[in-house]
């Protein structure tokens, strides 16, 4: 009886196992008109441009998110598929991607279904402030960024107080631009954190956010930096300096950022006879600097190195360092990429030197350096 009672048991989980891989088959199979060879299961990828879409084989959907500047009307497909597989509309067609389109993917007379959707990202660029227009901007590094801005980006800029932000307001923008600077604190205006819940739920739905200057501690206000290491912070009434001072963007990293998008995106920035990039010639400074300290990541159970270790516990990549630091200490600018909480990627630059206008009215000589890490910055952001 014992011997009989297991057989039956085994049966039964047979035929448990059989029936869960009939329904497991029929999920797989979803997409497609009969049973087909197993080079159908995928297609490999599929682009508009440089921008690579998501396929799920098993539902059959192929969603793209594209750029803001993106024509949805008119787009070229550039697909990879194995062998022997015959898709519909082939790769190198233009197609208007406005309502989702269907593709199929043929081999041997059987057919896979899939549907493309397409989604265009918000084009706008938003400076936030807690003035209520540039020109009551009182910080003159402030104001000088949000004009910049505004005169970089045209029809696309806007300008957002604090006091008129909300979701709605940010329906249409992509990036986020914050720079905030002023003298004897590093405190930012209450009018920011009192939109702390707007902003986080920003961040989380994909939103991106360029933070300069003291606003780098925005990433802490919001959660987004976790760290605690922001502690190098500088506010005083500067001093004058002969000489040019300049940041590291690899040269003394155990991995060179020097090809991040930051340095070359839309245009590239030039580096001195070192390898640094200069952001600042002689004469008075302000030396703001809000930057991370990584000398807790020095002591025991840190093996890493100190950059690799900050991105490993809060996921923020070092770009940058003053330069001539070569012991990996005090960040200065840092990407936080999307996690699995924020959606959303900021680009945090807290370098001191980078000021947007010279206290003792002198032509900042590296001017477009600093205006084109920035611009770089958003135009790389913009495409996330």
């Amino acid at each position: 009886m014992k011997n009989k009672f297991i057989k039956i048991v085994q049966l039964k989980y047979v035929l448990l196992l059989v029936i869960a891989t009939m329904a497991y088959s029929c999920e797989e199979r979803l997409n497609s008109d009969d049973e087909l060879p197993s080079t159908l299961n995928i297609i490999e990828s599929i682009k508009i441009g440089q921008t690579t879409a998501t396929v799920d084989n098993l539902s059959g959907v192929i969603n793209f998110v594209l750029p803001s500047e993106t024509n949805i009307n008119s787009v070229v497909l550039d697909i990879k598929s194995p062998d022997g597989v015959t898709v519909t509309p082939a790769s190198g067609t233009t197609v208007n991607l406005t309502n989702p389109l269907e593709l199929t993917a043929t081999s041997g007379g059987k057919t896979r279904h899939y549907i493309i959707n397409a989604r265009v990202l918000p084009n706008q660029i938003a400076f936030v402030s807690d003035a209520t227009s540039i020109e009551t901007i009182v910080d003159e590094d402030v104001k000088a960024a949000a004009q910049w801005a505004k005169n970089t980006y045209g029809s696309r800029f806007v300008f957002i107080p604090f006091s008129d932000l909300t979701l709605n307001s940010l329906k249409t923008v992509n990036v986020v631009f914050f720079f905030y600077d002023t003298q004897g604190t590093s405190a930012l205006p209450q009018s920011s954190l009192d939109k702390k819940n707007i902003l986080t739920q920003y961040l989380v739905e994909g939103g991106k956010m360029l933070l300069g200057g003291m606003a780098t501690s925005y990433a802490e206000v919001i959660g987004r930096d976790k760290s605690g290491l922001l502690t190098i912070k500088g506010n005083g009434i500067g001093f004058v300096d002969a000489g040019t001072w300049a940041i590291d963007g690899g040269v003394n990293f155990q991995n060179d950022q020097r090809s991040s998008p930051i340095y070359n995106f839309t245009q590239v920035i030039s580096t001195d006879s070192s390898g640094y990039f200069p952001i600042i010639n002689g004469g008075y400074k302000e030396d703001h600097n809000n930057l991370w300290d990584l000398g807790p990541l020095l002591g025991p159970g840190h093996q890493k190195g100190q950059f690799a270790e900050f991105e490993n516990l809060y996921g923020g990549k070092v770009l940058a360092v003053w330069s001539g630091v070569s012991d990996e200490c005090c960040p200065g600018i840092i990407e936080f990429k999307s996690n699995s909480v924020y959606a959303g990627t900021i680009i945090a630059i807290g370098v001191g030197g980078m000021e947007w206008a010279m206290n003792d009215g002198r032509t900042n000589a590296y001017a477009s350096n600093i205006q084109g890490i920035y611009r770089n910055s958003i135009d790389y952001l913009n495409t996330k």
